[in-house]
């Protein structure tokens, strides 16, 4: 783009302005229209080559960036709308994650439970003779292997903030089941026992176990 001079913008006010007083002057209709007309011309010329160089002026000393920068400062940055919903997006994948494997360990639970809740009272089991007794036994140490190996696979979870409550619950509940599986298997220990108070704690631990499950379920019907 051509360059345009104060000087040059002051020289064409200056015509505009004779031309003015010329026309001011003519004498005669017909002079006096065509002098106008110049005038008008000039005029025109002049106001136009002045807006360009006030343009050009605003452009030198950033007045023209300064304005973008404030609209610019307006308008939403699209980057953090994307990494926000990014964000959600994770969390809600974790959570989904995190319910699919709590959904198998309440099931693991309550089923290790009602295996401990089944198992029979000391007095049937030693009224059996020896063999069955044995068999008995091998059976409590693998309730007390499974309820230790689903303790463990519970504490090496990590659910979000959303999950954290019900986590609490099944950690609870875990924890009854293994001390459940535990007594079970400690009852065969036990020579001088002969009222089964093992068992009968591991029958308490596992209803706890299985009431910590109950609230899992009503607080994830509430959510």
């Amino acid at each position: 783009m051509f360059s345009i001079d104060v000087v040059q913008v002051a020289t064409l006010w200056c015509i505009a302005g004779v031309g003015i007083i010329c026309a001011m002057n003519a004498r005669g209709f017909l002079r006096q229209v065509v002098s106008w007309l110049i005038a008008i011309a000039i005029v025109t010329v002049a106001f136009s080559f002045s807006f360009l160089k006030y343009e050009s002026v605003k452009q030198e000393i950033g007045l023209s960036e300064t304005r973008n920068v404030h609209q610019n400062a307006f308008v939403p940055d699209s980057n953090s709308r994307a990494n926000s919903t990014a964000a959600e997006a994770a969390s809600d994948s974790a959570s989904t994650s995190y319910l699919s494997a709590e959904k198998q360990m309440m099931e693991s639970i309550l089923e290790i439970s009602d295996s401990i809740l089944s198992f029979p009272e000391w007095k049937t089991i030693c009224s059996q003779g020896i063999e069955k007794r044995e068999i008995f036994e091998s059976k409590a140490l693998s309730l007390r292997n499974r309820s230790m190996n689903s303790y463990r696979q519970i504490r090496s979870l990590s659910p979000p903030g959303v999950n954290r409550e019900s986590y609490d619950f099944l950690l609870a509940a875990a924890d009854n089941m293994r001390l459940a599986g535990y007594q079970v298997h400690y009852q065969f220990a036990l020579e001088a026992d002969i009222m089964g108070e093992s068992i009968a704690k591991a029958r308490e631990h596992a209803n706890q176990a299985k009431s910590s499950v109950s609230f899992i379920t009503n607080i994830n019907n509430k959510e």
